[in-house]
């Protein structure tokens, strides 16, 4: 059916077959990927990851988590970030996890995929962040912090418009002025 629907007159149609064809293709080749994410090279690696981007359900899921514990930081990069576009709220403590890596890269990635979910309840483990030794954690954890708008951010916001750096105090003040009130 698919084929055939390439073959057709409307481009519209032939691109969203010529798409479900080629996941179709990455799923069947899953284990080879899975495979690959276990003991190829790096780039290698991180490639069989992205690749895996437009799949869904448990055994994406499964082989993901386990890339995202990796002794390699871009690959448990790349696998959050993966994880942050295939996942829905309910599997949400996986990135959570990521946020404890030893790894600032995969903190801020953590960081950066779990804002795109606006939940009010990750507060906390971005307030938790806003003591981790590394800039760029603490101000990817101030605009998360900041979208949500949740009043009881408000003390920690005072503080860095007043005491962070010239991009922290920018994100605290705009945050300060969009707070729920």
């Amino acid at each position: 059916m698919l084929t055939a629907a390439l073959g057709g007159q409307n481009d519209e149609i032939k691109r969203l077959a010529a798409e479900a064809v080629e996941k179709l293709e990455t799923r069947a080749r899953m284990e080879a990927l899975a495979k690959k994410i276990e003991s190829a090279e790096m780039l290698e690696r991180v490639r069989a990851i992205y690749a895996m981007t437009d799949l869904r359900g448990a055994r994406p899921v499964e082989i993901l988590v386990k890339a995202a514990k990796d002794p390699s930081e871009d690959v448990r990069a790349a696998a959050v970030r993966v994880l942050g576009r295939i996942i829905d709220i309910s599997q949400i403590q996986h990135l959570v996890d990521a946020l404890k890596d030893a790894s600032p890269v995969v903190q801020r990635v953590a960081i950066e995929v779990l804002g795109t979910f606006r939940d009010c309840r990750l507060l906390g483990h971005m307030m938790q962040l806003l003591k981790n030794p590394d800039q760029g954690v603490i101000e990817r954890a101030l605009e998360v912090i900041a979208r949500t708008g949740d009043k009881r951010a408000e003390e920690a916001m005072l503080h860095f418009a007043v005491k962070g750096t010239l991009k922290m105090r920018a994100i605290a003040i705009k945050a300060l002025g969009e707070m729920d009130r």
